[in-house]
């Protein structure tokens, strides 16, 4: 009986928990976890030209970063502990009636294999001091999974779950959570054609 209740918890906890599909559109999958705390975990999946270098090029051009990376206003790397460790210091420019956002984070980036690159992404909030007119999100949790598929077509999942913070109904929070997701990936496909592979 105990077994049976047990496994019935372990199914019921596991559906709560499923990847459900949001969108798939352009050659773009966004799918949605929800959480116990009302926060939605998100995962965008794309299949696009590029390979690692490119995307690692694109990632490293910080100054350019508000061309792809949507509402985000600014992108500063404030100290690299290594060649492949960041502290990076990010500026959101949040949608009315959202107030702005900012936060400070710190990557890891490697390859696992001559085919594969992963990062890793997490909040660093006390790194940096808190400015005026910025809400600080202090957790966050975020990863990369960069895959070559061929010698110019490459895999890319990116995974992320992310406090807002402040005054922000969850329904708004997680709704403009995927549209952002979604128009990353959307500008991130295209603008991915302005670096070469090596």
């Amino acid at each position: 009986m105990r077994l049976l209740l047990l496994l019935t918890l372990v199914c019921a906890s596991s559906h709560a928990f499923e990847w459900q599909q949001d969108k798939n559109k352009q050659g773009i999958e966004v799918y949605q976890q929800a959480l116990g705390n009302g926060l939605l975990k998100l995962k965008a999946i794309t299949v696009t030209e590029g390979c690692l270098a490119s995307f690692e090029s694109l990632l490293f051009d910080t100054q350019n970063a508000n061309k792809w990376l949507s509402n985000v206003e600014k992108v500063t790397v404030l100290k690299s502990p290594s060649p492949n460790e960041h502290i990076v210091y990010t500026q959101f420019n949040a949608p009315w009636p959202i107030k702005n956002r900012d936060m400070v984070t710190y990557s890891r980036i490697y390859r696992t294999s001559k085919s594969q690159t992963q990062i890793g992404i997490q909040a660093a909030p006390n790194v940096y001091p808190k400015q005026s007119n910025y809400i600080r999100i202090e957790h966050v949790e975020a990863s990369w999974v960069i895959n070559q598929l061929s010698q110019n077509k490459i895999s890319i999942e990116y995974q992320a779950i992310a406090d807002p913070a402040g005054k922000i109904p969850l329904w708004l929070g997680n709704s403009v959570a995927k549209s952002n997701v979604f128009n990353t990936f959307k500008k991130m496909r295209a603008r991915l054609k302005l670096y070469t592979c090596n």
